[in-house]
């Protein structure tokens, strides 16, 4: 039996700058279940409708759930009774399944090609499901699901360049959680107090400090969001960007194997990237 690729995302449920006076402030963990109770679907196009289902709890803030699409396919089959061959209509619902550790919002997505060409496009789909739910809505609450890029390429040209000569990072407002105190999670709130959906911190040196070029870009990656620098490989040689962009951190796991340690499998494999 082929291995299931599970990706890792982050769901972030972004509050606007002001709340409305009577509104309830409640956590994005919070609203991730309140929204997954729902069992939303919304039709993206016609005849195209797009479920989550299925939903699963492991604990008080893990499990999973099902999404899928239904849609009407054209069926070409023999039929017993009139010896003939026959063109019917019926409901085609193909499936896949998401992981999740809500505390963080943490997502782990099975790629499955029935469902959608690539994971991208399910992370999509899940973005604007939970975005049409009415617990979502009501909050005036945006939602963005990203990806998680797989930093070891960068952090590698980091950590042997001769210099860094320039570094960016992006934000967005709020973050996760477990965003770091030193960049993500300031920047985050004041990217909520300005009104702003996205922004980026660019910094510029003769040698920019290894360690926390590395920390902050660790933090970035794990929080969905992309960085990037302009480095001197080596002394006497041209300045180059590189990108943390890259792919998605992937945990590849047999089929068999139960939910409940896929998820732990998943959340090692952030916690790689996050520490």
């Amino acid at each position: 039996m082929a291995s299931i690729e599970y990706h890792l995302y982050r769901i972030k449920f972004i509050k606007p700058s002001q709340l409305s006076l009577f509104g309830e402030d409640i956590s994005p963990s919070d609203l991730f279940l309140r929204a997954l109770k729902e069992k939303p679907s919304v039709e993206l196009r016609q005849n195209n409708v797009w479920h989550i289902g299925n939903i699963e709890y492991f604990d008080n803030t893990t499990g999973c759930f099902a999404i899928g699409r239904t849609t009407k396919t054209t069926i070409e089959k023999y039929d017993k009774e009139t010896g003939n061959f026959i063109v019917t209509e019926d409901d085609s619902g193909p499936y896949t399944f998401v992981l999740f550790d809500r505390s963080i919002g943490l997502l782990g997505i099975a790629k499955k090609s029935k469902v959608a060409p690539d994971v991208p496009a399910i992370a999509r789909k899940i973005e604007k499901i939970f975005f049409s739910c009415k617990s979502v809505r009501e909050h005036g609450v945006d939602v963005k699901v990203k990806f998680i890029p797989d930093p070891e390429s960068f952090l590698q040209k980091i950590r042997s360049a001769y210099s860094i000569k320039k570094f960016r990072a992006f934000f967005t407002g709020p973050n996760p959680v477990d965003a770091d105190e030193l960049f993500q999670k300031p920047l985050s709130i004041y990217c909520g107090k300005i009104g702003a959906k996205i922004g980026s911190v660019e910094v510029h040196g003769d040698g920019l400090n290894e360690e926390t070029v590395e920390a902050v870009a660790k933090s970035t990656a794990s929080s969905g969001n992309q960085a990037s620098a302009i480095i001197q490989a080596q002394k006497g040689t041209k300045p180059i960007p590189i990108s943390l962009r890259g792919d998605a951190v992937k945990v590849t796991v047999d089929p068999t194997i139960a939910k409940e340690s896929v998820l732990a499998e998943v959340k090692e494999a952030y916690l790689e990237v996050r520490e």
